[in-house]
């Protein structure tokens, strides 16, 4: 009898663990995915390039809206990483927003998103001129930045400018994947 007992309490381990685990890889596949259709988002802004490429030219001069809608700025200038290829910062110019003036300012990329304007949902039709380039920024994410000129940039291999900049985004370039999927789920369950 206790032979039994063992051998069942071991198979219901077993079956527990094997259950645990393809719950857990269900779940991180789901999450890889939600990734991968979040960085591809960028690429629906522009209708001559397919999956998640952008051509810079499309967001040159691109405008900048809050999830409200709201014009908030422009991108000026984009920066990339010549050693990954990848884009760091976009400058961008609020302009008259909240009272900055013309100066330019970092933003990391990964700060955007991308979202059907609100003024489209409900369309059956829409194409990438229907997408539009969000960036949620408020006044106290702002304060204490410092905007740049054309002729005045700062110095974006300083590592300290980097983490304050990223901080004041909300962007954490050094979380783990595991961290990442959690934060992008709360995210998505947040939506």
């Amino acid at each position: 009898m206790k032979t039994a007992i063992h051998t069942l309490l071991a198979t219901t381990a077993i079956a527990c663990m094997t259950v645990t685990a393809a719950v857990a890889q269900e779940s991180e596949t789901k999450e890889r995915q939600r990734v991968q259709r979040r960085s591809a988002d960028a690429g629906k802004l522009d209708e001559k390039t397919r999956g998640a490429n952008i051509r810079v030219s499309q967001l040159m001069g691109y405008n900048i809206q809050n999830s409200q809608g709201e014009s908030v700025g422009e991108i000026k200038d984009i920066v990339i990483d010549s050693r990954t290829g990848k884009v760091k910062y976009a400058a961008v110019t609020y302009g008259g927003f909240i009272g900055l003036g013309n100066k330019l300012f970092a933003v990391p990329f990964e700060a955007f998103k991308v979202q059907v304007d609100p003024d489209e949902i409900g369309d059956d039709d829409i194409d990438a001129d229907d997408y539009v380039l969000v960036l949620n920024v408020t006044q106290e994410q702002l304060e204490g930045q410092e905007g740049f000129d054309e002729d005045h940039w700062p110095d974006m291999a300083d590592r300290q400018w980097a983490r304050e900049l990223d901080k004041r985004y909300g962007i954490n370039r050094n979380e783990d994947a595991k961290e990442r999927m959690k934060r992008l789920n709360r995210e998505s369950n947040d939506e």
